[in-house]
């Protein structure tokens, strides 16, 4: 399965000639049970692409979107609620903006100008899945998904149960539709379960005003989003500055992977992935590293110390080396 995830101002239309391709073409399963109906499978495209459609805004105007979060279980030290705010004047205009315990960072970015106005703290990695699961989180069927039984488990959704075959691993996934509406109302992968709720309407469309994200049995962050129209600023809210040292990179090449070293497989054939968050720096080496989920960490750790010694060709930007902000999976197999 394909993951899209949806930052609020990026380009939100799917290729429809990716779904469109699937929709009639059954999957021969490789592992060795019956192949994949083809009546079933083009249901199944339908109401994930009406879904995707139904999500996705006819065009993004000026407008302010606020995120208030709460942390499942937040990391030693880390503070329990926070805030996001993303407020777009026109092409060009920019300004964001964190709150999460002592984290304090704003950027703005005016043309190709950016000014970052930061607290002397590091970046908390649970920020990272606002951008991912805000608006919304959308995902759609690939060669790799194999289409299991829809079923309707209670009134107003309707449930697509399938399976994502890797090589030797499958994974059993889920994603409910409302049938009537259209809208996304959730997306189980493997133990991680994104559920939407309380849909509001903007540019013709329907956007979840409350998401919960739960790993493993345990939530590991609920959003409460608040999107509006707004085109009205003060004069001076998107300034940067004559002095700002930060400008919009013209040229970006993304670092790419010389050494990424996985662990020993274990006895079983069952995969624990390990999300993290991290830096790769200008010269290949990769920093700050957080984990991402909480759900298994007896094996954050492990993982930390393992991509600690992974190594790089670093990003580069107009063709200078710079640090890039990324996140790494680790696969514990048989763990």
């Amino acid at each position: 399965m394909s993951h899209t995830s949806r930052s609020l101002f990026q380009a939100l239309t799917l290729a429809c000639a990716a779904i469109c391709a699937n929709a009639q073409t059954a999957t021969l399963r490789p592992d060795g049970n019956r192949p994949e109906d083809p009546a079933l499978r083009a249901e199944a495209v339908r109401l994930l692409e009406r879904a995707n459609h139904v999500s996705t805004p006819a065009t993004w105007p000026p407008s302010e979107m606020t995120l208030r979060f709460r942390v499942g279980a937040p990391a030693l030290g880390d503070a329990y609620d926070g805030e996001y705010v993303s407020s777009v004047g026109g092409p060009g205009l920019r300004r964001q903006h964190w709150k999460y315990g002592a984290y304090d960072f704003t950027q703005i970015r005016n043309g190709q100008r950016v000014n970052r106005i930061a607290s002397n703290v590091p970046r908390p990695a649970v920020l990272s899945l606002l951008s991912e699961l805000a608006p919304i989180y959308l995902v759609r069927f690939d060669h790799e998904d194999v289409i299991r039984s829809i079923s309707d488990p209670t009134p107003g959704s309707r449930c697509i149960a399938f399976d994502t075959i890797t090589g030797q691993r499958v994974q059993a996934n889920e994603v409910c539709v409302d049938p009537v509406k259209g809208w996304l109302l959730s997306i189980r992968i493997g133990d991680t379960i994104t559920r939407n709720s309380e849909f509001f309407a903007f540019q013709d469309a329907y956007l979840p005003g409350h998401v919960e994200r739960w790993a493993a049995g345990r939530k590991v962050i609920e959003i409460e989003t608040n999107l509006v129209v707004k085109s009205e600023y003060a004069v001076d809210f998107f300034e940067v500055g004559a002095d700002a040292s930060a400008y919009v990179c013209q040229q970006f090449r993304r670092a790419y992977e010389i050494s990424t070293p996985q662990p020993p497989a274990g006895a079983s054939i069952l995969i624990t992935d390990i999300r993290l968050q991290g830096i790769i720096d200008d010269k290949g080496r990769v920093v700050n590293l957080k984990a991402l989920d909480t759900a298994h960490p007896e094996l954050n750790e492990e993982a930390i110390k393992l991509v600690s010694t992974w190594t790089f060709q670093p990003a580069t930007c107009d063709g200078n080396t710079v640090m890039w902000g990324t996140t790494f999976t680790v696969h514990f197999v048989g763990r």
